[in-house]
């Protein structure tokens, strides 16, 4: 075949059209059987958080934007065994957690059970454990019981009474969010209450820290003024130097210790002139007025004697040769 534009847009184009068909001929086969274990898996996990049942009755929600899927599970008399409610969240170390939590018709915690995961190997997969701390930590409880931050479920790390894994405090946050979302739509179904968005409680934690370590910073502040502490604190924020009540009052003091108002002045570069001293500088200018006129009139008076004494001369001839004048 010749090496031609169209002939290898054309073999481009059949070699992507038999490796479409081969995929998709290879989806419809595996399809069914892919469709077959999730129910299998499904199904294992519902037995595994629920007590006995016979039947389920299936409820979809949507919270926070992820899919929430609640079963309802009844014996052979028609009573409720419980509750099993399919979770997820976003907030894994490595993404999506998908979990079944089983729930007793009063709220009781039975078990859960970890569908899909892909945290760390060796620290997060350990969530999947059938004796992992985050489990022992909330199995066999009622969540309203437990010490909740901000009426949900958290990590001791962050306030609550949650064991966390060690080394993967990040992927037991995340397991908290996902049973947080669990139990919002087990009372939804359960109780009729109106299910809201759960945040996360890492998120809420450090908002948190942050508004705790602005208590702090005020309460030394003030602390430090109850002790009588003199020096000026700086802002932490800003860097610039507060000047306290203090500060002023210490240098009210200064002030009022009897030192020289006028020493006082010269040293803060504002010399004070009082009536006083202006007085006294008008009298010192007078008296230096008075000096230049009389050292003035002097000096006119000598000034005419001489004159005086020179016409005397001229008119004498005989007393201008003894004196030697030309």
């Amino acid at each position: 075949m010749k090496s031609t534009l169209f002939n290898m847009v054309a073999v481009l184009f059949t070699i992507t059209l038999i490796t479409s068909a081969g995929v998709g001929v290879v989806n419809r086969i595996t399809e069914e059987p892919i469709a077959r274990a999730k129910a299998a898996a499904v199904v294992e996990a519902l037995n595994k958080v629920l007590p006995p049942f016979e039947t389920t009755v299936t409820d979809s929600l949507t919270i926070d934007g992820l899919p929430i899927t609640v079963y309802t599970a009844t014996d052979a008399a028609g009573d409720v065994a419980g509750y099993a409610v399919q979770t997820a969240t976003k907030n894994g170390f490595s993404g999506m957690i998908r979990m079944m939590v089983g729930f007793a018709p009063d709220g009781e915690v039975v078990n859960i059970d970890v569908l899909e995961q892909n945290e760390t190997p060796g620290l997060g997969t350990k969530m999947a454990d059938e004796d992992n701390p985050l489990l022992g930590s909330i199995r066999g409880k009622r969540l309203e019981t437990m010490r909740l931050v901000d009426g949900r479920l958290a990590v001791v790390k962050d306030g609550g009474d949650v064991d966390a894994l060690t080394a993967a405090t990040i992927s037991s946050r995340a397991y908290c969010d996902a049973v947080n979302r669990a139990w919002m739509a087990y009372r939804s179904v359960a109780t009729g209450t109106v299910p809201t968005d759960v945040a996360s409680g890492a998120t809420d934690a450090a908002s948190g820290a942050t508004v705790q370590t602005g208590d702090r910073t005020d309460a030394a502040s003030a602390a430090a003024r109850a002790a009588g502490n003199s020096t000026e604190p700086t802002d932490t924020v800003s860097g610039a130097t507060v000047r306290t009540a203090e500060t002023d009052a210490a240098t009210g003091a200064t002030a009022a210790s009897g030192e020289n108002a006028d020493h006082a002045d010269e040293a803060s570069g504002a010399a004070n002139r009082t009536p006083d001293s202006v007085a006294d500088r008008r009298g010192r200018v007078g008296d230096r007025t008075d000096i230049r006129d009389r050292e003035a009139g002097s000096r006119i008076v000598n000034r005419n004697a001489r004159e005086a004494d020179g016409f005397a001369a001229d008119k004498e001839p005989g007393a201008r040769k003894g004196d030697g004048n030309e």
